[in-house]
Formats: C-alpha cells, sequence, structure tokens
C-alpha cells in the first residue's frame, strides 16, 4: 500500500475532528503530520487528545512537507488561507462552501482559477448510499434521466448531488422557490438525544429549478438531518425507469417491468468474524458501491470524507479532478440563489459567472 498520506489541517473545527478519527482508524492510509491553529489551548488539545503536532505559527506549518492541507476553517477567512496554502506549493482540500457570498466565491475563483491545485470537500455524492443511487443514474437502466427530487441536505450540497444525477454543468437554470412552516416535535441534536422532547417550528424551502427539458424539486429543513420522523430520501427518474431512495423500477431489454432494491452487504454478521463494516451495495447482481475504507469502523459519512481523502491523494499525484473550485462555487452560488428565490416567492434565473468557461466534474462519473 505504500506510505501513508501526510496530511496537514488547518483548524479546529467540527469537520477537523473527521478527518483525526479517520486517521487514527486507519493509520496505514493517512497520518495527521501536524495541525494550524488559531488558539494555544487548541493547540494544547490537538496535541493532548490526537498526539499531533500542532501549532499557531503558520510560516512553521506551512514549511512541513505535507502531501496536501485540508482547510476547516470558517468560510469567511477559508479563501485567505486557500491562498496562502496555494501561494507556499500547497495542494489544499477545501470545506465547502469555499467562500461566504457570490462576491466572494468570484474573487476567489479569479485569484486562483482553474488550474490551482485545489479541490473541495464535498463528500455527499461520495456518501455510498448516494453514490449508489449516483451510479444507477449513469447506468442506462433509466434511460436518459430527466428529473430529480432532493430532500436529504441542504443547499450546496443537494444541489451538487442534484447535477450530478441529471449531467448537469453550469448552464443556466431558473429558479422558483418557496419557504412554508414545518412544525415538528425535535428529539435529536447533533451531538445525540434531547433531554426532552421540543417543538419547533422549522422553515421548510421548497424550489423548482428548470434547465431547458430537465428539472429538480428541492425540498429540505434543516431538522431532517437529525429528526427521526423526518425521512431523507432521493427519486431519480428517467424514460425508462425511476429510482425512488433504495427502490429501483425500469424496462428491461425486453421491455419488461423490473423492481429490484439497493441492498447493503456487511461483514461482521452472524457467522462472519471479519469484524463490522459496509463492504458493497448492490442492485440486483450488480455492485454499484464498494467501500474503498473496508476494515475500518467508519459511518457513512466518514467513509465518505475518507474517500475525498484517497482522492485528493490521488489528485496530487497528477490525477484528474474530483470536486473542482468551480463546481463547489456554482453550487454555493446556486443555493444561495434558491435561497434568495424562496424568500421572496419569485422565479430567478441564474447569472453568468467567471467559472462557466471551466470543464465541470458533475458531468463525470464520480463513485468507485
Amino acid at each position: 500500500m505504500g506510505a501513508p498520506v501526510r496530511i496537514g489541517i488547518i483548524g479546529a473545527s467540527w469537520r477537523a475532528q473527521y478527518i483525526l478519527r479517520i486517521a487514527a482508524a486507519a493509520p496505514e492510509r493517512f497520518e495527521v503530520g501536524g495541525m494550524l491553529v488559531a488558539r494555544e489551548s487548541s493547540a494544547e488539545s490537538a496535541r493532548a487528545r490526537w498526539g499531533v503536532a500542532a501549532t499557531t505559527d503558520r510560516a512553521a506549518f506551512l514549511r512541513e512537507g505535507f502531501d496536501f492541507v485540508v482547510i476547516c476553517v470558517p468560510r469567511d477567512v477559508a479563501p485567505e488561507l486557500t491562498t496562502a496554502a496555494v501561494a507556499s506549493g500547497l495542494p489544499a482540500l477545501i470545506e465547502t462552501p469555499p467562500a461566504d457570498t457570490v462576491d466572494g466565491l468570484r474573487d476567489l475563483y479569479r485569484s486562483l482559477g482553474s488550474s490551482a491545485p485545489v479541490q473541495v470537500a464535498e463528500q455527499y455524492p461520495l456518501q455510498p448510499q448516494i453514490a449508489a443511487q449516483l451510479a444507477v443514474a449513469r447506468s442506462g437502466l433509466l434511460g436518459e434521466v430527466h428529473q430529480v427530487r432532493a430532500s436529504f441536505a441542504h443547499g450546496y450540497h443537494a444541489l451538487n448531488v442534484i447535477r450530478r444525477a441529471l449531467g448537469v454543468g453550469f448552464e443556466p437554470v431558473t429558479v422558483s422557490g418557496a419557504v412554508v412552516s414545518d412544525p415538528v416535535v425535535a428529539v435529536r441534536g447533533r451531538d445525540g438525544r434531547l433531554d426532552e422532547a421540543l417543538p419547533v417550528v422549522a422553515d421548510r424551502t421548497i424550489a423548482l429549478l428548470e434547465w431547458g427539458g430537465r428539472s429538480a424539486v428541492y425540498d429540505f429543513d434543516g431538522e431532517q438531518y437529525v429528526s427521526p420522523i423526518r425521512r431523507r430520501s432521493l427519486s431519480i427518474t428517467g424514460s425508462r425507469g425511476e429510482l425512488e431512495t433504495d427502490s429501483v423500477a425500469y424496462l428491461d431489454q425486453d421491455d419488461d417491468p423490473v423492481e429490484e432494491t439497493l441492498r447493503r452487504h456487511a461483514t461482521g454478521l452472524d457467522g462472519d468474524l471479519d469484524g463490522y463494516h459496509l463492504e458493497r451495495i448492490t442492485l440486483g447482481p450488480r455492485t454499484l458501491y464498494s467501500n474503498p475504507m473496508r476494515g475500518a469502523r467508519l459511518n457513512d459519512d466518514e467513509i465518505a470524507v475518507a474517500d475525498l481523502l484517497l482522492r485528493m491523494s490521488e489528485f496530487c499525484r497528477g490525477g484528474t479532478s474530483f470536486s473542482s473550485l468551480a463546481d463547489a462555487c456554482h453550487d454555493h452560488a446556486l443555493g444561495l440563489l434558491v435561497e434568495a428565490s424562496a424568500r421572496a416567492r419569485t422565479s430567478l434565473t441564474s447569472e453568468a459567472q467567471p467559472w462557466d468557461s471551466a470543464q465541470s466534474d458533475t458531468r463525470t462519473a464520480a463513485a468507485r
């Protein structure tokens, strides 16, 4: 397998903890060579908890011989740190979104352009279930895909998956949205179950996006991330079939209808002594997704982030782009357009952007 990928982390955020957990779970693949943090107290905490070198000295950190750096900081300071890393000769994997506003996205893209060694950590297309669903969309089983209904993540996350399912790049899009109230009893938060049930009124954003003959319905509120009573779903519709979350109905080569279900295969069950981990996802006899981190005990989101790190390592060795700065800028600009349309309850059309002439990674296969 060779030497582990040597990673530098900028920031000590919630997402930075993902990288540290993944490296701890798979030390033969990843090594955190150092961290750059804002405060000495954060450096001391990182050293004590994870046993990694941590510093507040940016110049010293940027001189280290990392394969690449992962930038896990608030979006208002991410552009400046990304530019500094690239100027120091370090490839950068930056968190989503890469900047806070459309103007900030434009400025960042113009300062780095399409050739900078930068990729963006958009993990949703690499989450096992979504990766398998996208593989169905690309397989031809559904015929020509023309519609998506997405209700599983907010803004740029969902919009990246929508564009990949439809094969849409940076073409103009018209958005018609609205915000509606969704009263719900909250019983779980990001850190686990709440001490007591809490009635809340969530804002649910619903929008129709239209690219010529292709369209998508975006439907989401924040409670869906953690609520056991607000389901997450993805539907992909084509001329010869439809995927609805984990169920697929399509016409076979004889035009007879077939119904199959996405099936997760895991080790460590019953008499299997290999230890529990996801192995693959299949549809009938087809393997749609193989876990690149087999053997490591990681949840689906951690598997996706680990896959990003593996792909970033390949990218640094001359591999192809997998999550470009142009795509990340477009996804966030599109997400802001959805928000603006929904708040105003009016139709809006996307504007020309400096990244429109770049090649979009959403047009290429992303799943293994």
